[in-house]
């Protein structure tokens, strides 16, 4: 970029923040934002339509999108103006290892962390490594060696990108699949730059016979508006496919199933087509019918409102939960998880949503449209 063009980034950058938007909003979902409008295959009148009311132009699609209903559906633009929903308290679980630090009394719903990679401090042991190995590739080889199951995934990050299963099979080292010899497997921990090496966490039976290939977790989303008032209004099943490969994010190809939050009954599976989701009974590579009820759901459901009380600072947090044999672990949580399917949002995160942006307008000065 040239100078003019970098300084006039900057000022626009400026300008979006004085508004009240995020550096995240500016550097990141508002280019994203621009190059869908950019890339679509709608005619023009659509994307134009679409863009002057917020939304991606693959929503008009998947959610129905018309000039009678789109209001009450909340707007991918108004979603990401209200980053951070949870101020400067993000920055408490938006990294996987303060996360687990914040979160030590509630460890049994975490999975076991054993090291560090980072390339400016090499390996570094963690609290949960056992005494006898080595901060170096050598101990992650040893453990490696001795689970058979490891997991190295990102300090932070999104939608699956960068995580790895670590296996060890017939003196191979497997990662997502490829083998290694000893000495490449070592050359690919050291090339790994801030990753963790944990515990890699074997989902509930149940779950592993829809399919075996990734860790089927559950997505929910948890509101504590005041601080005093938590509630779990919303979540869904994520589940893995031959095309998703170890994770099981929709947007890399997995499927997704609704569950009851009352009940933990599972229903509606669909897998996305671009962008457009489409009806499923069975897994496409299992053939199991895409149906039954979560087991530990009302353990979930407690573990998570006891964590929103012991840190009211969070108001509106997305948990990936995997389910286990015996309870459940925390594989990550979202402080600004991603907008799934806004038209079908229950009442309780679409009104929460609509106060959150009326009062952060409300702060700016905005005219309320």
């Amino acid at each position: 970029m040239s100078l003019l063009g970098s300084i006039y980034s900057m000022c626009i950058g400026r300008w979006y923040q004085k508004k009240g938007c995020s550096i995240y909003y500016v550097n990141f979902l508002r280019k994203e934002l621009k190059a869908a409008y950019k890339n679509t295959g709608l005619p023009k009148k659509d994307v134009k339509w679409a863009k002057d009311r917020g939304f991606f132009p693959w929503r008009i699609a998947q959610c129905g999108l018309t000039e009678e209903n789109w209001r009450s559906v909340f707007s991918d633009r108004d979603y990401y103006y209200l980053h951070p929903i949870n101020n400067k308290y993000r920055i408490w679980i938006d990294d996987k290892l303060t996360m687990k630090y914040l979160l030590a009394p509630f460890d049994r719903f975490l999975p076991q962390y054993y090291f560090q990679i980072m390339k400016d401090r090499d390996v570094m042991r963690l609290m949960n490594c056992p005494e006898n190995l080595p901060a170096s590739a050598d101990g992650v080889i040893s453990l490696l060696e001795e689970r058979g199951l490891l997991a190295a995934k990102k300090s932070s990050g999104v939608y699956g990108v960068g995580f790895y299963k670590l296996a060890y099979e017939d003196g191979k080292y497997i990662v997502n699949g490829k083998p290694y010899d000893r000495a490449g497997f070592s050359a690919f921990l050291t090339s790994l730059d801030d990753y963790l090496i944990t515990e890699f966490v074997e989902m509930h039976p149940y779950l592993k016979k829809i399919y075996p290939g990734s860790v089927n977790t559950v997505r929910v989303i948890m509101i504590n508006e005041h601080g005093n008032d938590p509630i779990v209004p919303f979540a869904f099943l994520r589940i893995g496919t031959k095309k998703s490969g170890s994770v099981d994010n929709v947007a890399q190809g997995g499927m997704v199933m609704k569950v009851d939050v009352d009940t933990g009954r599972l229903y509606d599976a669909q897998s996305l087509h671009d962008h457009v989701y489409r009806s499923e009974t069975v897994h496409p590579d299992t053939g199991v019918p895409l149906e039954g009820e979560l087991p530990n759901w009302e353990i979930v459901k407690q573990g998570i409102v006891d964590i929103a009380r012991y840190c009211p600072q969070f108001k509106w947090l997305g948990y990936d939960i995997a389910i286990t044999q015996d309870g459940f672990q925390i594989v990550e949580i979202n402080s600004h998880p991603g907008l799934h399917k806004p038209h079908e949002l229950p009442a309780e995160i679409t009104d929460f949503l609509f106060r959150e942006l009326d009062a952060k307008k409300k702060k700016y000065g905005i005219k309320q449209s």
